[in-house]
């Protein structure tokens, strides 16, 4: 983990030391067709090999493009993730829906079920989730604390919340991130990471 409890894959990849991420997870859908439903054009998606530096690895990765944001995108058992340097995905303003839709809705409405976890750069985090393009949990605060979730959130919610555990520090900026890692078996550390083939994409906000 980091200072702020993040697993150290996802600080890693980050832009900048005020982190403005999004991850996100869905199971039952591979990781192109996830990159589409975010906004990224088929065309520009690519294989990902992360460079052998300490930090700011995902642009780092696609180098010398700069877009808005950087995507990277993977396989973990039935799960793909996706994580997004700049949290512009979070909701998906290039569909035609106004306002528009929250990511999770979107990808569990292809997959089975999907999550999206993230920080912002005012300090606000959050966690989504949803099956069948419905919104079962969706807790964003400032900090996101563990008494946000309902009182009986879905079995496997409790179980990735329990899973997550907890961090020593005031605020707890980590515990979405660590909530969306134990929900679909995402990798530990950037060892971990570098070992499961990537695809990677820029994307224009």
């Amino acid at each position: 983990m980091d200072e702020l409890g993040n697993p150290h894959w996802i600080s890693a990849l980050a832009t900048g030391d005020d982190h403005n991420h999004v991850v996100h997870a869905v199971r039952d859908l591979e990781p192109a067709e996830a990159l589409e439903l975010l906004g990224v054009d088929r065309t520009d998606i690519r294989p990902c090999e992360l460079p052998d530096q300490p930090a700011e690895l995902a642009r780092a990765a696609v180098r010398p493009l700069n877009p808005s944001a950087v995507l990277i995108a993977g396989r973990a058992g039935d799960w793909t993730f996706v994580y997004d340097d700049f949290g512009v995905t979070g909701w998906l303003s290039h569909l035609a829906e106004r306002p528009p839709p929250e990511a999770a809705k979107v990808l569990s409405g292809k997959g089975s079920a999907a999550a999206t976890s993230h920080v912002s750069i005012t300090g606000n985090t959050g966690f989504t989730y949803a099956t069948g393009g419905e919104i079962l949990v969706d807790v964003s605060d400032k900090p996101f604390e563990r008494s946000d979730l309902l009182e009986e959130p879905p079995a496997e919610i409790r179980a990735a919340l329990d899973a997550a555990g907890s961090f020593d520090i005031e605020y707890d900026d980590g515990l979405p991130m660590r909530m969306i890692c134990a929900l679909a078996g995402l990798p530990r550390t950037l060892d971990e990471l570098r070992r499961i083939p990537l695809l990677i994409a820029p994307l224009e906000s």
